[in-house]
């Protein structure tokens, strides 16, 4: 029992702060904010994943095996447990309605800081990596010095990466338990499109030289580099930017401005690929198309991460 408890500990996810790594803070955050997500909506509503989770700890001994664990056990729960929940809490419509409001305006506020203790985690280690280069062009360290150090960062940085995609996870398996229990509340009538994440596969061309970012903001790390007339793939869009892929593989946000028509100088419009929140119905209905379109802008920032650390802290910039 001992090891496998360990494996949920802080220390054991993250390490101990030896004062070797400069985003251990950011890291600790991150990780913190899958502590709300490993809990109940409401008391028995979570309890397939947590439950599973604890078993597969139990058994491998490791963090790995718990989130395999996690995985059957919410399996096993399904999406209806909080909806079973709350109906043994003997509560009336309106009282669900309420309870259920509450819960959704809590877990929105917690995904919009999960997302900022990601996105600083990922700036930070993007920015060590930045530094490293600068340090190496400079002449202050060796080639070999550099490339050690940009193999510990790179280490670091997937390893958080992990901790985003568990928590993700937890994030899109809690969506599902909301989406079932508005569903029921209002009639059997979904509040968000199931088709809301349909893939976008777009042949596009760069209008002119831009850098790619790792999210669809001026100030993220930029993690690759489009050259004018480069053909590119959109796969989806957000806040002005198109999300794109290059033929090597790269991805990332550029302008949409700077993502035209193949052959054309016209700019390709596509619309938004996650979720919005409706522009009418209820306010639970309102909150759930809200929850649905953080945890999809999550998921899809987590999607970039995967690519971008794994085919980015090379030495060359």
């Amino acid at each position: 029992m001992g090891s496998g408890v360990t494996s949920f500990t802080q220390e054991g996810r993250v390490g101990p702060n030896d004062g070797s790594d400069s985003c251990h803070a950011q890291a600790v955050a991150l990780d913190e904010t899958g502590n709300f997500f490993g809990q109940d909506i409401l008391t028995g509503a979570a309890a397939g994943a947590v439950g599973g989770g604890l078993i597969g700890a139990l058994a491998g001994g490791n963090l790995k095996s718990a989130l395999i664990g996690a995985a059957v056990g919410g399996t096993v729960g399904a999406a209806g447990g909080y909806w079973e929940a709350l109906q043994q809490q003997q509560q009336s419509e309106s009282q669900m309605d309420a309870t259920v409001t509450n819960n959704l305006t809590t877990e929105n506020a917690q995904i919009n800081q999960t997302q900022l203790a990601f996105n600083n985690d990922m700036d930070c280690r993007f920015g060590q990596a930045q530094a490293i280069r600068q340090q190496y062009a400079a002449g202050q360290i060796t080639q070999a010095q550099a490339e050690t150090q940009m193999a510990q960062v790179k280490s670091l940085a997937q390893r958080d990466l992990t901790l985003a995609q568990t928590i993700n996870g937890q994030i899109q398996s809690r969506g599902a338990q909301f989406d079932t229990a508005v569903t029921n509340l209002n009639n059997g009538t979904p509040a968000v499109s199931s088709d809301r994440t349909a893939a976008i596969s777009e042949p596009a061309a760069i209008r002119e030289d831009t850098p790619l970012y790792l999210r669809p903001d001026p100030s993220a790390p930029v993690v690759g580099q489009a050259t004018e007339h480069e053909p590119v793939t959109v796969t989806g869009s957000s806040n002005g930017y198109a999300l794109v892929q290059a033929d090597d593989g790269t991805r990332g946000f550029a302008p949409m401005d700077d993502v035209g028509k193949p052959g054309s100088h016209h700019v390709l419009h596509i619309p938004a690929s996650t979720a919005a929140a409706p522009s009418g119905g209820s306010q639970i209905q309102q909150l759930d198309g809200s929850n649905a379109a953080s945890r999809d802008a999550f998921a899809q920032n987590v999607s970039v991460s995967q690519s971008a650390v794994a085919n980015g802290f090379q030495l060359a910039s």
